[in-house]
């Protein structure tokens, strides 16, 4: 779910040329949200876009793709402020450019400004603990299809490879994950575990995700150092209501 280059505008790093055409919203609005809900939704309507509650700091994760840890800087309010944001695309135009216009976006409304660094931050393996896995592989006969869910304290997985319970992880320790295990194959699994990056129930009885990986998995994660890409922002600011 981090070489430094000069300062660029958020749009800068995806366009082709000074006088190629911007892949952008044929209409785009932005209006506050509610700052005192946490929920927000995503939903892409025929011919459109709709953000409900969303923050600067997802929506910049959502242009370039980021996880949490590969977001630095900006002001205060970038994970505090909320806004609705709705978009119609232009017509033809294929679903997999809405990153690049919400890029866009970003530099016309919010006049975001960045600069990338490589950083060495802390990393997990995800690897096979002592005793061997205890994953059980998908059945070739098994014509379920491939799913996911995850939450603060649980990550479901249906005939999923290893990689992508290494992506799901992520989130939950906060860091890049690194799938290690050398395992092929797609398997299911289910794990349930105390959260690590948010304050504690005071009755809180599950074990961490590094204990519920050995024992329900047979696999464990071993702390690394590693290069990583952060996007560092540099300036944002609040878009005027329209």
């Amino acid at each position: 779910m981090r070489t430094t280059v000069a300062l660029v505008l958020a749009i800068a790093a995806h366009a082709q040329s000074q006088s190629a055409p911007r892949t952008e919203f044929e209409v785009v609005s932005v209006k506050p949200g509610d700052p005192a809900d946490p929920n927000s939704s995503v939903r892409t309507t025929p011919g459109g876009l709709q953000m409900r509650n969303t923050t600067l700091k997802n929506l910049v994760r959502s242009a370039y793709g980021l996880n949490e840890y590969q977001l630095e800087g900006g002001p205060k309010w970038i994970d505090s402020a909320r806004f609705n944001v709705d978009a119609k695309l232009p017509a033809g135009a294929p679903r997999g450019e809405i990153p690049l216009m919400i890029q866009v976006l970003l530099a016309d409304r919010f006049h975001l400004r960045f600069h990338r660094v490589t950083k060495t931050l802390q990393e997990y393996a995800l690897v096979v603990a002592n005793g061997g896995p205890k994953l059980q592989a998908a059945s070739e006969d098994d014509t379920n299809p491939q799913g996911s869910s995850q939450g603060d304290r649980q990550i479901q997985g249906r005939r999923l490879p290893m990689s992508s319970l290494a992506n799901m992880l992520i989130s939950v320790v906060g860091a890049p994950v690194l799938d290690k295990t050398e395992l092929a194959g797609n398997y299911s699994f289910v794990l349930e575990f105390a959260p690590l990056l948010a304050t504690p129930r005071e009755d809180e009885t599950l074990p961490t995700i590094f204990a519920v990986l050995t024992e329900k998995l047979g696999l464990k994660l071993e702390a690394i150092k590693g290069p990583v890409e952060v996007l560092v922002i540099d300036q944002a600011e609040k878009p005027t209501e329209n």
